[in-house]
């Protein structure tokens, strides 16, 4: 870990010796060893073959939303249409697995294992620089950055990590006490891979609840600063990615922190961005600089152990974006305003369509499809309109500009939708009236239709 700001600087700048290199791995080496008979990387070395493998589960199972054959749910194959299974992985490729499910994944087994320190499907934000080295330093944390911010990690009773210093099962270990090491690393499953011929061809696993109580402050995680203040011990509080909202949506948290405010009727959202953002907009290496931020996490679904979707993007601000948090909010407003007018004129559509024709009553869902089909079009083709409008913004630009484009997608989007009905008769005027509603909501927002 750099002492300061000036030594992560050297670091950033100059690459290590590789005397340098082997020297400062030489305390940690042995624990990143997915074979050491004492502390397997990320697994408890206890664990052993239970009579008929009944502890046994498939390589699959590490790799997340990957589908299972042992698995009924319909979240299990939401990204393959084949059956077919992993049968075995290079240990490189299941070190990478293991601390992936561990770190963003949710519990191995249902309730007998509880998921990692920032609870189920939680987003990462990392930034980027020039290449990978650099970007790895850019994520690395100063001493003394973190004796400014987050004291306790570096204060904490227990550093090494969970496969040399094991949780208690039956003593809930408190987040205060865990270090920064063991917390990147946490391991919350007991489980020790099959390997064979130097494959990892499964896994074996034990139950082993492991509670943990307090917040323990993730490096790479935005903070959801009103439920970390709610004092409820099972709500996270860091950021998920949402299925009704695109990750933009959620732009203003990857960038910026900004405490709850209360409002006459309401609470506006308190966020503290990720510490890895914070560090790199207060570091005078970087201070003055555009920011390239890469995003990505998992979708939950319905149900604990299921999942929606991926989410994963890249995105970048110009110089000075450390001021500009007001410009930033103002755009993700725009955008996701002028969805709403979207969703007003499809609304309007099915309501018309319904009362002129009694059988789309009784089609299943079909207010309800059309709605899904017009979010989806919208929030997906959004993303690559974003990313145009971010590279081109200048920040004392005219903002009309983007509502324009923006409001080109919702009626692009209508215009899609409207397609496969617009040679029934029943469904003109639906279509006509939701169109005309759809322009005049653009309109009172300053959009003309041309």
């Amino acid at each position: 870990m750099p002492e300061d700001a000036k030594t992560l600087k050297k670091r950033w700048l100059e690459p290590l010796s590789e005397t340098e290199y082997e020297q400062a791995i030489q305390p940690f080496i042995n624990w990143f060893d997915l074979l050491r008979m004492e502390t397997p990387f990320m697994q408890t070395a206890s664990v052993m073959p239970e009579k008929d493998h009944k502890n046994w589960a498939s390589l699959q199972k590490l790799f997340i939303g990957l589908p299972e054959k042992t698995s009924t749910s319909a979240s299990s194959n939401g990204f393959f249409n084949t059956p077919d299974e992993i049968q075995s992985a290079h240990l490189g490729d299941a070190a990478i697995a293991l601390f992936q499910q561990a770190t963003n994944g949710f519990s191995l087994g249902g309730a007998a294992f509880s998921v990692g320190l920032k609870g189920s499907m939680p987003l990462t934000t990392l930034v980027l620089s020039g290449n990978l080295r650099k970007s790895i330093w850019t994520n690395v944390l100063s001493k003394a950055f973190l004796l400014e911010t987050a004291p306790e990690l570096l204060s904490s009773d227990i550093q090494q990590p969970t496969w040399v210093v094991a949780p208690h099962s039956n003593k809930p270990e408190k987040a205060i006490h865990i270090g920064l090491l063991r917390g990147l690393f946490w391991q919350p499953a007991k489980i020790k891979l099959e390997v064979k011929n130097g494959l990892a061809t499964g896994f074996f696993k034990n139950p082993g609840l492991c509670s943990v109580p307090g917040f323990w402050q993730h490096p790479h995680t935005p903070i959801d600063m009103l439920r970390l203040h709610t004092g409820n011990a099972k709500e996270k509080p860091f950021l998920s990615a949402r299925n009704d909202l695109p990750l933009w949506g959620q732009m203003l948290s990857f960038f910026y922190s900004q405490s709850p405010v209360k409002l006459v009727d309401t609470q506006r959202e308190g966020t503290s961005c990720a510490l890895v953002v914070q560090q790199y907009q207060n570091n005078s290496t970087w201070r003055g600089k555009n920011i390239k931020l890469a995003i990505g996490g998992y979708v939950k679904g319905g149900s604990a152990e299921s999942l929606a979707g991926r989410k994963h993007e890249t995105y970048s601000l110009a110089t000075d974006w450390e001021n500009r948090s007001a410009e930033i909010d103002r755009l993700v407003v725009m955008g996701l305003d002028t969805y709403k007018k979207l969703e007003w004129a499809i609304n309007e559509f099915a309501r018309i369509a319904i009362d002129k024709d009694k059988r789309k009553a009784k089609e299943s869902g079909f207010k309800k499809a059309v709605k899904s089909k017009a979010k989806q079009a919208y929030f997906e083709n959004s993303e690559s309109l974003m990313h145009s409008v971010l590279r081109k913004m200048a920040w004392d630009e005219d903002f009309s500009i983007y509502q324009k484009q923006f409001a080109g997608l919702a009626r692009n989007i209508f215009e899609l939708i409207m397609q496969p009905y617009e040679h029934e008769p029943k469904m003109l005027q639906a279509i006509i009236e939701s169109r005309a509603m759809l322009n005049r909501n653009l309109k009172a927002i300053g959009v003309k239709h041309e």
